[in-house]
């Protein structure tokens, strides 16, 4: 019996890492390492961020499975949640894949491409 529980518990530890890094709307979102204000998918996987450069104060990156297309579009769910959380998108300033967004003079950027998205907050003295 000794025998089978360890080949059990591994085969149903796979199974739950297989599913815990998919998006999905239910799961719900968490504060950006970055921003406490700009919100993520709660089971989105943190990966090495890029590294900031004069007009990118912090940033960090992220693995989640379905969270963009091809053509690097979000979910409009997330779009809406970003809303919810007291963002306005700068529609003017998209270039495409790239979605900025301000609160209280404070501008986000959000770029997401197939299976993984990056969040920037913008330094001040950035002009877009």
């Amino acid at each position: 019996m000794k025998r089978l529980l360890l080949p059990m518990f591994l085969f149903t530890a796979v199974l739950m890492t297989g599913c815990a890094y998919e998006y999905t709307e239910e799961d719900g979102y968490r504060m950006a390492v970055i921003n406490e204000g700009f919100p993520v998918p709660k089971n989105a996987y943190e990966l090495k961020p890029e590294d900031c450069t004069s007009e990118i104060a912090k940033s960090a990156k992220y693995k989640l499975k379905g969270i963009g297309d091809e053509e690097g579009t979000p979910p409009d769910d997330y779009l809406q949640e970003i809303r919810e959380w007291g963002r306005t998108e700068l529609e003017d300033k998209r270039v495409g894949h790239v979605h900025y967004f301000e609160k209280k003079g404070k501008i986000m950027s959000l770029i997401i491409q197939k299976n993984v998205f990056d969040v920037f907050e913008m330094s001040d003295n950035v002009e877009l």
